[in-house]
């Protein structure tokens, strides 16, 4: 993950379960629920009650809502090409909801986001709340090899209209400021300024001296505290190890054998 991210993403822990995380941060000053969330084809409920929970969860508390769904849901308006009939009564179930909730399916084009070599088909979704709509734009599904992520499911990506924190690439760390350098400009800020601070006697002069002091704090603390910059890149999970990645090589291995085998669901 990105280094800068853990300061301004967080869990939700009371609302992430094993078939839904979700994680709370700002983009453009906007509180912002973002969520993967899996529905299981089995079962007869849907939208599932955990993102049922989360989009309650983001109109109680009145905040932006971006969700990533594997529906396991068939509908022809997000451009399913099959339909079967249990996977299409999911679909018009959980269509009725978002029309129901005044939420929206941020799904453009008809290129399928799943793949598994011998079926295609539309079931990953994004979905928004009115809020989150306002956030996301540039929505697409990309085509490129599906053995390079090990997955039927294709990579889908959006941009956000707005800024996020993390788009800052540099800041101030606190924890390496330089307190003697700190106090002996600060020292030297306030002696220069003296005659400001000398005669309060107005609700102005208060005002202006306080602007002052925050100012020479803030300029003392500029010069005791090197910028510290924020790579772009973003460094691999610690679970990534020598082991997972031959794990995954061999996963992609099975997955040419299994791709060339015909008794795949065609359903999916």
């Amino acid at each position: 993950f990105h280094k800068s991210m853990e300061r301004q993403v967080w869990s939700k822990d009371s609302i992430t379960t094993e078939d839904c995380a979700v994680v709370q941060t700002k983009v453009d000053g906007t509180e912002t629920l973002v969520a993967s969330c899996y529905m299981d084809g089995n079962d007869v409920e849907c939208p599932s009650q955990d993102f049922k929970n989360l989009v309650n969860h983001a109109k109680q508390h009145n905040i932006a809502l971006i969700i990533g769904t594997d529906s396991n849901a068939h509908n022809t308006a997000w451009k399913s090409r099959i339909c079967d009939k249990k996977r299409k009564e999911r679909g018009d179930k959980l269509l009725e909801y978002i029309l129901a909730n005044d939420m929206f399916i941020e799904n453009v084009g008809n290129t399928p986001t799943f793949d598994n070599g011998r079926w295609s088909n539309s079931i990953d979704l994004t979905i928004t709340n009115r809020p989150g709509h306002k956030l996301v734009s540039g929505w697409r599904v990309h085509e490129g090899d599906r053995l390079e992520h090990s997955s039927d499911h294709r990579f889908i990506t959006f941009q956000s209209t707005g800024s996020t924190l993390l788009d800052r690439q540099n800041f101030r760390d606190i924890s390496k400021t330089n307190w003697e350098v700190f106090e002996s400009d600060l020292a030297k800020r306030m002696s220069n300024h003296a005659n400001a601070f000398s005669v309060i006697d107005s609700s102005e002069k208060l005002d202006a001296a306080a602007d002052l002091l925050s100012s020479n704090i803030i300029a003392s603390f500029n010069t005791a505290t090197e910028l510290t910059y924020v790579s772009a890149k973003v460094k691999p999970p610690p679970w990534d190890t020598a082991e997972v990645k031959d794990a995954r090589r061999e996963m992609r291995g099975r997955i040419r054998k299994a791709s060339k085998k015909k008794n795949r669901d065609p359903t999916l």
